[in-house]
């Protein structure tokens, strides 16, 4: 997926937060990160790494919010190598916080994303 452009893999990304099947996610993983990877949020108690850490955060996630959906917001503003996505959580239908994720691409793929959240 060299010529994927960074909303495209940004957009990708974060649908894996809605993925319940662990094989999908695996393989949305496998397409949207480099294989150096770096993620941090402020839910998450450090940055971690590669999409073995992904694919685990986004499992904890998923077993604490059974109900939630993620929800891209628009178009992501792009600038070269670096997407930046507004999303927003819902928890049972309600709005519940607002995100930002920020992603930088190289060669495709997501070398890095932090996501920034405010309560809805």
């Amino acid at each position: 997926m060299a010529d994927a452009t960074p909303d495209e893999m940004l957009l990708k990304l974060l649908s894996a937060w809605n993925e319940a099947d662990e094989g999908a996610r695996e393989t949305i993983l496998d397409e949207a990160l480099a294989a150096s990877f770096t993620y941090e949020d402020p839910h998450a108690p450090e940055p971690f790494e590669g999409k073995d850490g992904m694919a685990g955060y986004l499992s904890t996630f998923l077993k604490a919010l059974p109900d939630a959906v993620l929800l891209p917001q628009g178009a992501p503003d792009v600038t070269h190598g670096t997407a930046l996505a507004r999303a927003r959580l819902d928890r049972n239908g309600a709005p519940f916080a607002r995100l930002i994720f920020v992603g930088t691409t190289e060669n495709g793929r997501l070398t890095r994303v932090t996501g920034f959240v405010e309560s809805e």
